[in-house]
């Protein structure tokens, strides 16, 4: 005879979720493995391996002067929200019916594994960056998180606008299109409005950090609306 209890024995199973979760949550749960599988994690991976080399080759040897670094994690952040943008595309969305869990929750789950991925790279970056600085180089993370943020926000709201018409990969360019576009465009401002300080701290940097403050969460707005379930 079994000394263990019926809720020790359900702990044990593999794939079961716990009975302390709420049963509307459980689905949820079940759904985030099958989810980590079915991910197109090609970009990231690539864009994780560019990033990675970048960073070791650029002035390799010597210590990293803070513009370029700056630079550096700009590029990095904004190829991650690209990259992140591919996992919005669902191949088998067009031919589920009714299910148990609503596609906005589906598609919130591809946004948080993928950013969470592309945020932990980065932040990954940032150390490496962060150690190769000389002593004392002021290097804000709060304040490029931010810009991060915005930057992974606009690629994965214009990939979930984008999925909801098109199909495949190229829902997923189309995001990554619209991404760069903008942070293109925003490097054509003038001085007293550009967004990109070249040095951490100086010149317009508060001003130009207050402003991608208060734009951070429009990007999360638009993509709200575009995880909403499609009429049919």
């Amino acid at each position: 005879m079994s000394l263990m209890s019926p809720t020790a024995r359900n702990d044990v199973v593999p794939g079961h979720v716990p009975a302390a979760v709420p049963a509307r949550w459980r689905p949820v749960l079940l759904l985030v493995r099958p989810l980590i599988k079915a991910i197109d994690w090609a970009p990231i991976a690539v864009v994780t391996a560019f990033v990675a080399a970048l960073l070791a080759l650029v002035r390799a040897g010597e210590p990293l002067a803070g513009g370029d670094a700056l630079v550096l994690m700009r590029i990095a952040g904004t190829l991650l929200g690209s990259a992140a943008a591919f996992a919005l595309v669902d191949a088998m969305s067009a031919d589920l019916g009714p299910a148990a869990v609503p596609r906005w929750v589906r598609q919130a789950l591809r946004c948080g594994l993928a950013g969470g991925v592309a945020v932990a790279v980065w932040s990954a970056a940032f150390l490496y960056a962060l150690f190769r600085l000389p002593a004392g180089s002021l290097f804000p993370i709060g304040d490029l998180l931010v810009e991060v943020g915005v930057c992974l926000g606009i690629g994965l709201a214009a990939a979930a606008t984008a999925v909801r018409y098109a199909p495949g990969r190229q829902a997923a360019m189309a995001g990554v299109v619209v991404q760069l576009g903008l942070v293109l465009a925003t490097l054509l401002l003038p001085d007293q409005v550009w967004l990109w300080p070249p040095t951490c701290g100086f010149g317009f940097w508060d001003e130009a950090h207050r402003f991608w403050l208060a734009m951070l969460p429009l990007p999360y707005v638009w993509l709200a609306l575009a995880c909403r379930d499609l009429r049919r």
